[in-house]
């Protein structure tokens, strides 16, 4: 038996760019166009069973909260319908239907009555209400004074202790603290059991597999995936580590101090040429995990300097330090230097995984300058770009450990 059943759903945001612009508009009698559509949920179709739980992923901006505030009436859609069977309790925005100026028991009353319970109704509900939000004494307090995470938690208390049939729930898995997350995960399971119909957005992936029948996975406002739990979020982890790994090098050199987070330089060093060798010092951009890297860096001391320190790191495209060495570390001294030089740093196995990384090369002053100051000789950053190549057998995460494998019966005795 159908709980929820979306057809052709559309919604359209118009966009101002500029303050009274749609004041225009409405003098032109919207004869004239100031504004531009933002389609933020495009032909949605979807059917949720009686006790089904739904779970709604995606990036940022994807769409998930414009289609819960449809289900739940508090937004409307451009095109298409909508139907559900039975009474729907929501907890959306954190705010929603509480008053700030309210203390947390008189914005209870005030949101069950938007919801169509009597004050009496209200006052026999009020007290588990109360207690599952652990507030205690801060329930008299003005919403005002609350963090977002204690709103979550009156929010959500309230929302599952009316009487309700569909229930949405939008990223309170991702706020408030660890045990109210429990509270709120033994509930939904609850739910569940009763046969409640529950549609949950988050970006917990790991919370939502551990309850959610299907996953609905939206991608710039369409269905991307419709199916099984675990194909679901398998298909969408999948597709986030290709995006994660893959990054892409500034096209032209003239970028760099436009892109790089060292605006300054000291000069006196100009790098000339970077380049990545394989084992035969053959230059490529693609190495095989596991395989000998050599970086070769060669610049020009313009003016004497006295044992610079050479620094290299790989990143990947979030920032993270993936690995990271430098000339100080190896306690190598060059002493002072004036002309033109080729640095080697080589790695005999090269055991970051798949993926694409940045190659950042800089060369500063001494060690501490490298790490607190942002003022190098000269710096190649965000530019350069290496492909890592693996197989399965190297596992999942950043870099391959060499291990083995050993099984042994045990004696039974």
């Amino acid at each position: 038996m159908k709980a929820v059943e979306v057809r052709n759903l559309t919604k359209d945001y118009q966009i101002y760019s500029r303050r009274g612009q749609k004041f225009k508009e409405l003098l032109t009698l919207n004869n004239r166009r100031y504004h531009e559509i933002k389609r933020a949920l495009d032909d949605v179709n979807f059917t949720v069973e009686k006790g089904e739980c739904l779970g709604v992923i995606g990036d940022n901006g994807s769409g998930k909260s414009t289609l819960l505030k449809i289900l739940a009436r508090t937004s409307f859609p451009t095109a298409g319908e909508i139907e559900i069977d039975g009474e729907v309790s929501y907890i959306l925005d954190p705010a929603t239907g509480f008053n700030p100026e309210f203390s947390g028991r008189q914005n209870v009353f005030t949101k069950c009555a938007l919801l169509g319970l009597t004050t009496a109704q209200t006052e026999a509900l009020f007290p588990v209400i109360h207690e599952f939000s652990g507030l205690g004494d801060r329930i008299d307090h003005p919403i005002k004074t609350y963090s977002t995470g204690m709103t979550v938690r009156l929010g959500f208390s309230v929302a599952i202790h009316v009487p309700f049939d569909v229930l949405l729930v939008d990223e309170v898995l991702s706020v408030g603290d660890y045990l109210f997350q429990r509270k709120c995960i033994s509930a939904i399971r609850v739910f569940k059991d009763t046969e409640k119909t529950i549609i949950v957005s988050s970006h917990n992936l790991s919370e939502v597999a551990a309850f959610c029948d299907r996953i609905l996975l939206l991608q710039e406002g369409r269905i991307g995936r419709l199916g099984r739990t675990e194909d679901v979020v398998a298909a969408y982890v999948r597709e986030c580590n290709e995006r994660y790994s893959r990054v892409d090098a500034a096209p032209l050199p003239v970028n760099d101090r436009e892109l790089n987070g060292c605006a300054e330089r000291l000069g006196k060093v100009t790098i000339l040429d970077v380049a990545f060798l394989d084992g035969d010092g053959r230059e490529t951009d693609t190495f095989q995990c596991g395989a000998p890297l050599t970086v070769r860096v060669r610049f020009s001391a313009d003016e004497e300097i006295d044992n610079p320190c050479l620094r290299l790191q790989f990143l990947r495209n979030d920032g993270l330090l993936a690995a990271g060495t430098n000339t100080y570390r190896h306690d190598l001294n060059y002493g002072r230097m004036l002309g033109r030089y080729e640095a080697r740093c080589t790695f005999p196995e090269m055991n970051l995984l798949k993926g694409e990384y940045y190659a950042n090369i800089g060369i500063w002053p001494d060690e501490y300058q490298s790490f607190l100051v942002k003022t190098p000789y000269d710096i190649r950053q965000f530019l350069h770009v290496i492909k890592m190549e693996s197989s399965r057998l190297d596992g999942g995460g950043i870099v391959r450990l060499v291990n083995r494998w050993e099984l042994d019966k045990l004696d039974e005795s």
